[in-house]
């Protein structure tokens, strides 16, 4: 079993990077101040992290950014205190193909959205999820430093967390680098 689902993602990865080579981004200095749309990949897997997404939600929302979340959900059924969000799209199991490429209508529209930030709240590398950032045409891209392999990742801005990986932190130091990058001081 572990061997065709190797073979599957094997050949995700191989789409992946036949679709991601005609994706073009803007490449330009980045400033917080300017963005206007932020999209955020969450792992629920970890979902008594939702407090601090909610958090950054209401952040940014105070920051008149337009925020929307997709959500991996590893089981079948989507937590009651998730349900009834209305910045928040799921993404289940169901909802990938057979080489675990995202294909239901909110996935397809999220990486449609031409968003100014992209947060990949990934630590578990989820391949449905970096397939969906690698795709994205953010104009910036955040992501935690968790691979040995950083120059294979989508992230235009890694975050260095500590083990066992903490959201908190995470999302703390995004805030942080995000906005000593757009600072007119911090600019060469």
């Amino acid at each position: 079993m572990a061997l065709f689902v190797r073979l599957r993602l094997k050949a995700g990865r191989m789409l992946l990077l036949k679709h991601h080579s005609p994706v073009r981004r803007l490449q330009q200095g980045f400033d917080l101040e300017k963005v206007k749309k932020v999209g955020i990949l969450w792992d629920a897997t970890f979902e008594n992290d939702f407090q601090h997404l909610a958090a950054l939600n209401r952040q940014l929302n105070e920051m008149d950014k337009h925020v929307e979340v997709i959500t991996w959900i590893p089981g079948k059924s989507v937590p009651d205190r998730l349900t009834g969000l209305s910045y928040m799209k799921f993404l289940r199991k169901s909802d990938l193909n057979w080489a675990f490429i995202p294909v239901s209508d909110d996935a397809r529209d999220f990486m449609k959205t031409k968003f100014d930030l992209i947060i990949d709240i990934n630590p578990s590398s989820l391949f449905q999820l970096n397939y969906i950032t690698s795709v994205s045409t953010a104009l910036m891209k955040v992501g935690p430093d968790i691979t040995a392999e950083p120059e294979k990742t989508p992230y235009d801005l890694m975050i260095k967390t500590p083990k066992p990986f903490s959201i908190a932190f995470f999302l703390e130091q995004t805030m942080h680098y995000l906005s000593m990058i757009s600072s007119p001081d911090s600019r060469a």
